[in-house]
């Protein structure tokens, strides 16, 4: 049995009440590696605890819990039966988070439990707190905020966000990079901050990254319209992109609308011959990470993220070489290999740690 048959047994036992103490532990571990399905299963506890856990649970109610258990054992049920009968097909901005399996047997019936629960008036239900969405380095995630809007997370990126959305505007935290598809709701504004800049939008689609450690804070709209500001100094204007257009700031400065150097930021056309899935800003939402004249440096940090590993220079000369290309399918090592066939340099690999060099400090165990 793998990981993701076995957490759906153990959610299902966990929320009927038929979980043990050695389970329950199991489970939060399970979870802390699948922040998607952690946050459709908080969600459903949330909901299910408040719901169900009165002394006088109306008829109704009752009701509602043997229909939410039927609908979870039934799932369980399809998984055991289900059998490799999907097609390969090419899914726009989807990120293959689990097996085709897995996918056949659940998705209708965990979309009718989270519709179900999530759209229901829940009475007594108080202000929850802010919620946290990890995409761990090595990983790409995919998930739904309550008001319908999507989101795609990239390696190392952390999303925080209301529990309900209940405010007048739809606000989130990120910490890395993500591409946002938003529910247009009339009159509740979905604005997104990131570092030093805030980001307001009603219906549309855009990319956003900003990782801490990276030069600059960069926004791609594709779709719509976004107006981006400075939360360091209100006063100064905003900028508004269309679509199309590729925002770069950089990261220790406040956004100005004036620019009077390059500086300030740079305001991008995107070629518009490409299909969005060529977009090297988009890339990594079809599972490829996409590079053009990039220092080794700043590609390292890709590279950590991509793969789930931790690179050191070992001497500062093979920092700035220069590289462009594409990493779809490679293993880090194959990645590695291909980077070597354009610029010299030696590279050593010791579990999920890479020491780079220069070739002429070449010593034992350097490739």
């Amino acid at each position: 049995m793998d990981s993701n048959d076995k957490i759906w047994i153990l959610m299902s036992r966990s929320l009927s009440g038929e979980i043990s103490a050695e389970e329950e532990s199991e489970l939060a571990a399970l979870l802390e590696s699948h922040p998607d399905l952690n946050q459709q299963y908080f969600m459903l506890k949330k909901l299910w605890n408040k719901s169900f856990t009165s002394a006088n649970i109306p008829e109704e109610e009752k009701d509602e819990r043997a229909l939410f258990k039927k609908i979870i054992n039934k799932a369980e049920t399809e998984r055991r039966n289900a059998t490799e009968i999907f097609e390969e097909k090419p899914e726009p901005l989807l990120i293959r988070l689990f097996s085709k399996r897995l996918l056949f047997a659940y998705a209708a019936s965990i979309a009718a439990v989270l519709i179900f629960f999530i759209t229901r008036p829940v009475q007594n239900i108080e202000q929850q707190p802010e919620q946290l969405i990890t995409a761990h380095n090595g990983s790409r995630s995919k998930i739904l905020l309550p008001d319908g809007t999507t989101v795609w997370l990239n390696g190392g990126s952390k999303i925080y966000y209301d529990y309900e959305f209940s405010g007048p505007l739809r606000e989130v935290r990120l910490d890395g990079e993500a591409f946002f598809d938003v529910a247009k709701i009339k009159d509740r504004p979905f604005i997104v901050h990131a570092g030093k800049i805030d980001i307001k939008v009603h219906g549309t689609a855009f990319n956003v990254k900003y990782y801490q450690d990276d030069k600059n804070i960069e926004t791609t709209l594709l779709h719509g319209k976004i107006e981006v500001s400075d939360n360091t100094n209100k006063e100064k204007p905003s900028i508004f992109l269309v679509p199309n257009q590729k925002l770069i700031i950089p990261a220790e400065r406040s956004v100005s609308a004036k620019a009077p150097s390059k500086k300030a930021y740079e305001l991008l056309n995107l070629d518009t011959k490409l299909e969005e899935k060529e977009r090297i800003e988009i890339a990594w939402i079809y599972n490829r990470m996409e590079f053009r004249g990039e220092s080794f440096e700043d590609l390292a940090r890709k590279l950590e993220r991509w793969y789930n590993v931790t690179i050191t220079f070992e001497d500062d000369a093979v920092k700035s070489l220069m590289f462009n290309g594409s990493f779809e399918k490679e293993t880090a090592e194959q990645a590695f290999s291909a980077l070597q066939k354009v610029a010299a340099f030696n590279f050593k690999i010791q579990g999920r740690e890479i020491f780079i060099k220069s070739p002429d400090q070449v010593t034992s165990g350097i490739k």
